[in-house]
């Protein structure tokens, strides 16, 4: 209506600020408009200063604070975090406002006040000037003179493809799946570490946000396929390419290793028909305690053919010749986990809806009445370990009541106050039926972390794959097959429950729990240490 005034937007808003901040920093700021989820993204040399102050400006801006990033030699790595927490406690302070200037002052401020030194350094003058130059002259010339002699040496030698090359093939690629490449790299406080190729982020560092995961492409020390190394920077290894001369491309190296484990599986399903029926119930009696099913689960490509985004395995103890005069059953008890850390399922409504699942397939198979898993006894597993001896069980359980105010802070209350849901029933091989659990990432990044915590007080770890959430319902174990004739469940029974919602847990305590027949007086495993968040 005429005589109305118009109301500015963040976007006029924030062209305003900026047109006031390039008269304050004259030939000192650069801006770039729309780069990815930034409207602007506003760079500062402040006069002087040996410093570069980035500001990262979204939609919402003034509304929501900007994204700051320093950088300056003349900084620790603990005087760049304090500088960020004093300005995002000032921006916290300023929201809806222009705030970029006050963030500036603020940044003189926290200068003044820790006397920290960011003047850009002199030149020399006189005679020292040019000595200094004669000695620059000398390092270059001796520099040179190395490259070269170094260049003569290799001259013959191929050039090998960089890390960055082969993550651009493994993106651009798509004959290749990004699930079944993992990544070497080397971290700067824990060493080597190995992750999956899709757990990081490969868009340019200066763009990601603080929460995700990425690295400089000069850590990266090899790729694998699954299992088998296909680029490694300091062994000169590159089957990727074949730039160095193996003659072997990316697609060799998957043809091959698919080859070789179709003939591996033809061997253990020939060599598993030699195993008489009472050694498999002997077999299966040592395992039917175990935490959940006995079975490895793995993550990835592999699984196309199962179901989902996995792919299942026996385990390795199932797989032994207990014939073998040559193998000591005491090594098969040394390899096998015998605890387990899991999150207890407590929440009455999953647990009533999972008697409700149960009471339909044993309406079909009464006979499978043992082998239901009782909602006292409801978990999900989040890594097993072996415990050999009473020094290293209470060794364990000290651990974890150290970690546990870490690991309560370790995932942001934001997600803490939502609850996991547990949606849609699967299975393994038909023998085992469970509920699935959706963890957010946050989470599965916290199996991680607790794992590598117990790994490096010498707690040893004994699943060696990732992850995968599930709450098992029920496990036909070979003794009730043996003894009933029947080792499966048929999937009709409970395919129109497949998508079956139970409700949500929140994950609220960790035990750490025994393998085996013993229980606590409410039913539940031994558990030599509880945790309660």
């Amino acid at each position: 209506m005429e005589g109305e005034k118009e109301v500015p937007t963040n976007m006029s808003v924030q062209e305003s600020e900026i047109s006031d901040i390039k008269n304050n920093f004259n030939g000192r700021c650069r801006v770039i408009k729309d780069l990815g989820d930034f409207t602007h993204v506003v760079t500062l040399e402040p006069e002087g200063k040996e410093i570069t102050l980035k500001f990262q400006l979204t939609r919402e801006y003034p509304d929501k604070k900007p994204t700051v990033i320093v950088r300056s030699s003349k900084l620790s790595d603990e005087q760049s975090q304090q500088l960020l927490d004093t300005l995002d406690k000032m921006a916290s302070t300023l929201l809806g406002k222009l705030m970029i200037l006050g963030l500036v002052k603020s940044f003189e401020s926290w200068v003044s006040k820790h006397s920290v030194k960011l003047d850009k350094s002199e030149k020399v003058s006189g005679k020292y000037e040019k000595r200094g130059k004669q000695n620059d002259k000398d390092k270059r010339r001796k520099r040179k003179e190395q490259q070269e002699a170094e260049e003569l040496v290799d001259e013959k030698k191929a050039s090998m493809k960089t890390a960055d090359d082969v993550i651009k093939r493994i993106l651009w690629d798509s004959k290749l799946c990004h699930d079944d490449f993992l990544v070497g790299y080397i971290d700067r406080f824990t060493g080597l570490q190995e992750k999956y190729f899709t757990s990081f982020s490969w868009e340019d560092l200066a763009t990601v946000d603080y929460n995700v995961l990425a690295i400089p492409k000069h850590r990266i020390e090899y790729f694998k396929y699954k299992d088998v190394i296909i680029w490694h920077k300091t062994k000169k290894i590159d089957n990727v390419f074949g730039s160095l001369g193996s003659k072997l491309t990316m697609y060799d190296v998957v043809e091959n290793y698919e080859k070789e484990k179709e003939k591996q599986e033809m061997q253990q399903i020939c060599g598993s028909k030699n195993i008489s029926a009472t050694e498999e119930e002997q077999n299966d009696d040592s395992s039917d305690d175990d935490s959940d099913d006995g079975i490895t689960v793995t993550v990835g490509a592999q699984a196309r053919s199962g179901a989902g985004a996995m792919n299942y395995d026996i385990s390795d103890e199932e797989m032994i010749d207990e014939e073998d005069d040559s193998y000591d059953p005491y090594w098969r008890n040394k390899m096998r986990p015998n605890y387990f850390l899991a999150l207890r399922v407590t929440d009455e409504e999953v647990r009533k809806t999972s008697e409700q699942l149960q009471d339909i397939i044993l309406e079909h198979e009464p006979q499978f009445e043992e082998c239901r898993v009782l909602p006292h006894n409801l978990h999900i597993t989040l890594c097993t370990v072996g415990l050999d001896t009473p020094e290293q069980i209470a060794h364990c359980a000290e651990v974890l009541k150290k970690l546990h105010g870490e690991l309560s802070t370790f995932v942001p209350k934001s997600v803490r106050k939502v609850p996991i849901k547990i949606t849609g029933v699967d299975q393994f091989f038909n023998r085992v039926v469970y509920a699935k659990a959706q963890f957010p990432q946050e989470y599965l990044d916290l199996v991680d972390h607790l794992k590598l915590c117990l790994q490096n007080e010498g707690v040893e770890i004994r699943d060696n794959h990732d992850f995968v959430p599930h709450m098992t319902l029920m496990k036909i174990t070979r003794p009730v097959g043996s003894k009933t004739g029947k080792k499966y469940v048929a999937p009709w029974i409970y395919a129109e429950k497949s998508e079956l919602e139970f409700g949500s847990q929140v994950f609220d305590n960790m035990h750490l729990c025994e393998m085996g027949p013993s229980r606590r007086e409410d039913g539940f495993y031994m558990t030599p240490v509880s945790l309660e968040f």
